[in-house]
């Protein structure tokens, strides 16, 4: 069963990590746990060293930041909205998710400029 969850602060991801972190975790989607968590550090990071992923101009300069603000006035992504494509790859989930925490503090701590999304654009905090 599909879960919608919605956080306001980095806190709140923090609060459902650590919940989710007491017991095995089942996806329902096509991503595994381990991509999951590791796509999400991946994002955090690249926000503050770049991201490098071509994209064609139509995706980075119209639908691109059209979809990033619909999914900001919405709070959410919504189901469908395609990913990086890849296969189901199974890892180590303790690892990714000491990753994922390490990102998250690196953001919140980074007071300098960010890079621009590769399909949203520039973003901020």
């Amino acid at each position: 069963m599909r879960r919608e969850l919605r956080f306001k602060t980095l806190d709140d991801a923090r609060a459902e990590l650590a919940r989710l972190e007491k017991s095995p975790v089942e996806t329902f989607g096509n991503w595994s746990y381990f991509q999951i968590l590791s796509h999400c550090s991946w994002a955090l990071e690249g926000s503050i060293k770049g991201l490098k992923r071509e994209m064609p101009w139509l995706k980075r300069y119209v639908s691109g930041p059209l979809g990033a603000r619909n999914i900001i006035l919405r709070g959410y992504i919504p189901v469908g909205v395609q990913g990086p494509k890849t296969e189901r790859i199974e890892g180590d989930d303790k690892a990714a998710l000491a990753a994922l925490r390490k990102a998250m503090d690196d953001f919140e701590k980074h007071e300098g400029p960010f890079s621009d999304h590769p399909r949203f654009g520039p973003l901020n905090k």
